[in-house]
């Protein structure tokens, strides 16, 4: 993935799991090879723990913190929503269709296919030059696919899973709703490839684990759902192929072409202005407006306003989608829609994948390291300066392969993450007091959590975490090495409230006839974290609701 805001060749580099998703493993081994993963850059004076860097003036939302933390947010993208009403004197055309949908990334590309297949005359409008699929991956639980290698999900213990990691901030109904729906739906948008069953493959059983068919991996500490399923295709072709399909089905596809502003009359919403080239114009929709335009993460006022210093004081972003300017979010809530209650949650994952032993800048271990990766990428956020070292040592090799699990060997081969482990931009040393000193953290303290360690590795229980005794490995075999790590964000994870049709809710949650939202822009699921151990349940969710919406209004 490209660090999309960071310039400063001091800060930490890394590599991201949708690498592998997207088909770049190949390439991601020769930037190791490299030794391009991993911590800053090696040298034999201290290393300081760099704060990262704001890259836009954007003023802060003043959210109280205990620790003064700088967020790293990615460069300003243009925002299309205009906030002041767009006089009739302005529009250059006026349309009359049944559904017009803004935005084609995973969930517009499912509900424009959806609705043209339905009859309705659709118009799709996207804000850049392509639509996207951000990783080759689909999720589900009843899917063709699932059924196929016979894993069978207790749907109950998956939606207890789900509302914990929303804290219950979570509209169960609208995780009930996907349950019930997404296997017709999911089944239907695996036809869109024209592929045979053989040629997708569980995430989980993609690895050194083809046997896999458990429905979750129990090496993790929460319930690692075996959800996902690889698509054989690379995203840059899946949205080729799905951009074709929406143009076959017989919807109207204009791109460059931003939705504006939503029209609402009489307490419905009825149409949306579109900027084109020519000018503004006006659609009105028989059915209704669907908004499908992703989240704001170029958008740098927002996310100081929505989402935590914390969480924002972040390595690198993940996202190259620079039209995420959170239009949706905004036309909404100018036509009276209500978002998710703040502060809201980031797609976030740990530089490194793999549970190596964490230390704090204290030089104090802090958490269980085989833990979900978004769970992982909060306790390490939550650390003084929101970042951490991992350590290994010289036997990184074995170390690997002690926890080497199907939730980690998916996304890469061994040598990838010993790669990372051992670079040329990891500190060295050969003894913990001088990788203490490099590190700039207290060697006491560091060398009695390596010891400690050690101790209980030798005795096969991790009395303080409880990490798997199958898991540990000790840290004895000089030379040893320190990787300076912070977590990395993909995208934003609130939005708009909604019902479990996706009918977009206002401030006294009531529906706003008219209006819909699904995907990124779409909340009501997501709090604190985005569930990484839902494997999926993002794309997903995007397939199943942007179906499930183009059905509903079919039959209005």
């Amino acid at each position: 993935s490209s660090d999309l805001s960071m310039s400063n060749s001091n800060k930490i580099k890394g590599i991201s799991r949708r690498d592998f998703l997207k088909g770049t493993a190949a390439g991601a081994l020769g930037v190791a090879a490299a030794g391009l993963l991993g911590g800053c850059a090696s040298t034999t004076e201290n290393q300081e723990c760099p704060p990262c860097e704001p890259t836009s003036s954007a003023s802060s939302a003043g959210w109280p913190a205990v620790e003064a933390l700088e967020p790293n947010v990615p460069m300003e993208g243009v925002v299309a929503f205009v906030k002041e009403p767009i006089a009739d004197s302005e529009i250059v055309k006026t349309e009359n269709v049944d559904v017009v949908v803004c935005g084609m990334g995973p969930a517009g590309f499912a509900a424009s296919i959806a609705s043209a297949q339905q009859g309705l005359k659709t118009v799709v409008l996207e804000k850049g030059q392509v639509g996207t699929y951000r990783s080759a991956t689909i999720g589900g639980l009843t899917d063709r696919i699932h059924k196929k290698y016979g894993v069978e999900f207790d749907t109950k213990q998956w939606l207890d899973d789900a509302m914990v990691n929303s804290m219950f901030y979570g509209n169960q109904a609208i995780y009930q709703r996907w349950i019930d729906t997404q296997e017709e739906a999911i089944n239907w948008f695996l036809d869109l490839f024209g592929l045979p069953d053989e040629d997708f493959k569980l995430t989980f059983a993609a690895g050194d684990f083809p046997d896999f068919y458990e429905p979750y991996d129990v090496t993790s500490l929460s319930r690692s759902w075996n959800t996902s399923i690889n698509i054989p295709l690379a995203p840059a072709a899946i949205v080729e192929l799905l951009t074709s399909k929406v143009k076959e089905a017989g919807a109207e596809v204009l791109m460059e072409t931003p939705a504006c502003q939503l029209i609402k009359e009489d307490g419905k919403v009825v149409g949306v202005i579109a900027r084109t080239a020519e000018g503004y114009v006006k659609y009105l929709c028989a059915k209704g407006v669907v908004l499908a335009t992703g989240g704001y993460e170029f958008n740098p006022t927002k996310l100081k306003e929505c989402c935590r210093p914390r969480d924002l004081a972040l390595n690198h972003w993940m996202n190259g989608t620079a039209s995420n300017t959170g239009d949706g979010h905004e036309m909404g809530k100018a036509v009276g829609a209500i978002e998710d209650e703040y502060p809201h949650p980031l797609m976030l994952d740990p530089a490194q994948l793999m549970p190596y032993l964490r230390v704090n800048k204290l030089g104090k271990r802090f958490t269980p390291e085989y833990e979900p990766y978004n769970h992982l990428a909060l306790a390490m956020q939550n650390q003084p300066g929101a970042i951490n070292w991992y350590i290994t040592d010289g036997d990184a090799a074995g170390a690997i392969d002690k926890m080497w699990t199907p939730s980690s060997s998916c996304y890469g081969p061994k040598e990838v993450w010993v790669g990372a482990a051992t670079s040329e931009n990891a500190l060295k040393a050969d003894t913990l007091e001088e990788l203490a000193g490099l590190m700039g953290v207290p060697a006491d303290a560091f060398v009695e959590t390596i010891n400690h360690w050690n101790a209980m590795c030798e005795a096969g229980e991790d009395t303080d975490f409880h990490m798997l005794p199958s898991m540990m490995h000790p840290i004895k075999t000089a030379p040893f090495y320190a990787n300076l790590e912070g977590a990395a964000a993909l995208c934003t994870a609130g939005g708009l409230q909604i019902t479990p049709n996706s009918e977009v809710l206002d401030t006294e949650f009531n529906v706003i006839p008219g209006l819909y939202a699904i995907g990124n822009v779409s909340g009501s699921m997501f709090h604190g974290t985005y569930p990484h151990n839902l494997n999926c349940i993002s794309h997903s969710r995007c397939i199943t609701f942007g179906y499930n919406v183009a059905k509903l209004l079919a039959s209005k």
